[in-house]
């Protein structure tokens, strides 16, 4: 057990940590399964990764650790969870896990339910991805040792322009929203010419910084980390994708936005784009940028909602858990009710409340593109924003009104294939959420029967795939659930 004070530079106020940095013994793999052996770890010396916490972002990191530490030891003895912070040093290392064992000189101690990281041994994952990935730790401690559970509904893993599940986009925006705040915030010169384009290259350098490769470098890493600043912090992913041709890749992946189309409330709920957006916006709302301790009250207000929603919503597939986080926060902190209530509506435009709340918004675009200042319908849009936060204030349960089931359809005759992942994967998508350009992907489905098919989940969600292929009046060929 290694025990040190941080040296914090962006983030003030230094506190006492535990951290043991861990290296696996032989083959130990991560569980996928509670039925999976546990893997096995030794400690190993801190010496030459203790310097490596010694950076705004790993700080960060570690008092999200600290903070959701106490608020389940504050609820008694967490056995699911250690006081001290594993970390595993392993090469390739970029996610969280569920469950280790860990080894010393005299005996091994089990930990069936400890959340711990697996982290690759090299300064720059601690300056980015140990902040993420600490966000995926924070939120298992809290679910009581438990990740989200994706559903299959997409046929790749995720990212954050794509639509991909409930949970995915839960889990990821909140971890993802940690690294847009960190590239906000930070003064940090590495951090600043990540993200921030202050520096330009001509005539060669470095990939991601070449000039020439700008638009496709961010999207060869996958993570699409430039995105995790931009696009976030611009809530650009509450809009339609730009492209609306018949290729599943850049349907999930380009980043362009068609800013006159919403997507509907479905499909915001699948995207960790606009998840990302709503948890760092709200964290950073005000006139001006949050001093430090502010970012930490409210940071420390979130992690008690989640602490408090998973005692009361079960950890279980289909769970819309941005909107049931929403109604914690209002239920759990009446002081901010509004304010989380109007962020939720400003940065959907009211689609999850209003069905007309679309067409609002599109012919406000379509004026400001026409300069057509008197069709602005600014006073309109101000009386519907007041009825929005007066109908969640009445029944917060209308935010849960316009919501249908995720429902996966799979096409087998169409693959859809990501080069360094390996294998095609059939194409896979929810028929309450994908959207219109996607289903032009399969086979013999008419213009008209894409537009039944979209017509009828605007009107009412599918309830199920029975339910779909009775208003839709389509068959197993257009969608057939997924092999089990």
């Amino acid at each position: 057990m290694i025990r040190f004070a941080l040296v914090v530079l962006l983030v003030p106020t230094a506190f006492p940590q535990t951290v043991t940095f861990l290296e696996p013994v032989g083959n130990a793999k991560p569980r996928r399964s509670p039925s999976d052996p546990l893997p096995l770890y030794r400690p190993v010396p801190d010496g030459k990764y203790k310097p490596w916490l010694n950076h705004p972002a790993a700080a960060r990191a570690l008092w999200f650790y600290q903070q959701a530490f106490q608020i389940i030891n504050a609820k008694g003895n967490p056995a699911h969870q250690p006081e001290t912070y594993y970390v595993a040093l392993v090469p390739g290392g970029n996610h969280a896990a569920i469950g280790l064992r860990v080894q010393t000189a005299t005996n091994s101690t089990d930990l069936p339910g400890a959340a711990y990281i697996l982290l690759s041994p090299d300064p720059y994952s601690f300056t980015s991805t140990f902040l993420h990935e600490t966000g995926h730790v924070a939120m298992a401690m809290l679910a009581g040792g438990k990740q989200l559970q994706p559903a299959d509904i997409t046929s790749i893993p995720h990212t954050t322009a794509a639509l991909t599940d409930r949970a995915t986009a839960f889990s990821e925006g909140w971890a993802i929203h940690l690294e847009t705040l960190n590239a906000h915030v930070s003064t940090e010169p590495a951090d600043r010419a990540r993200y921030h384009h202050e520096a330009v290259s001509f005539g060669g350098g470095p990939y991601p910084q070449d000039e020439y490769f700008r638009n496709a470098a961010d999207l060869a890493s996958y993570a699409q980390n430039i995105a995790r600043y931009t696009e976030v912090r611009e809530n650009h992913y509450a809009f339609a994708q730009a492209y609306q041709g018949p290729d599943y890749l850049r349907l999930q992946l380009e980043k362009a936005r068609d800013f006159a189309t919403l997507r509907t409330p479905n499909q915001l709920l699948q995207s960790e784009g606009f998840h990302a957006s709503f948890f760092f916006l709200f964290t950073m709302r005000g006139n001006k940028v949050p001093a430090e301790d502010e970012i930490r009250a409210r940071h420390l207000r979130m992690l008690q909602t989640m602490d408090t929603l998973f005692a009361r919503v079960k950890v279980e597939t289909g769970v819309p858990w941005l909107i049931e986080f929403v109604i914690e926060y209002r239920n759990r902190f009446p002081d901010e009710a509004d304010a989380i209530t109007t962020a939720l509506n400003d940065l959907s435009h009211g689609v999850f409340i209003d069905p007309a709340a679309a067409a609002l918004w599109t012919q406000h675009y379509n004026a400001a593109l026409r300069l057509d200042l008197k069709s602005l319908n600014r006073d309109g849009i101000s009386a519907a924003r007041k009825r929005w936060l007066e109908a969640v204030k009445k029944e917060p349960a209308i935010l849960r009104s316009r919501l249908g089931p995720q429902i996966p359809c799979q096409i087998a005759a169409v693959q859809v294939k990501v080069e360094m992942f390996g294998g095609a994967q059939p194409l896979l998508f929810d028929s309450n959420s994908a959207p219109a350009a996607m289903l032009q992907l399969i086979p013999g489905l008419t213009s008209a029967e894409r537009e039944r098919w979209i017509a009828a989940r605007e009107t009412k969600p599918f309830a199920s795939l029975e339910d779909f292929r009775l208003r839709a009046g389509l068959t197993k060929q257009h969608c057939a659930s997924p092999a089990p």
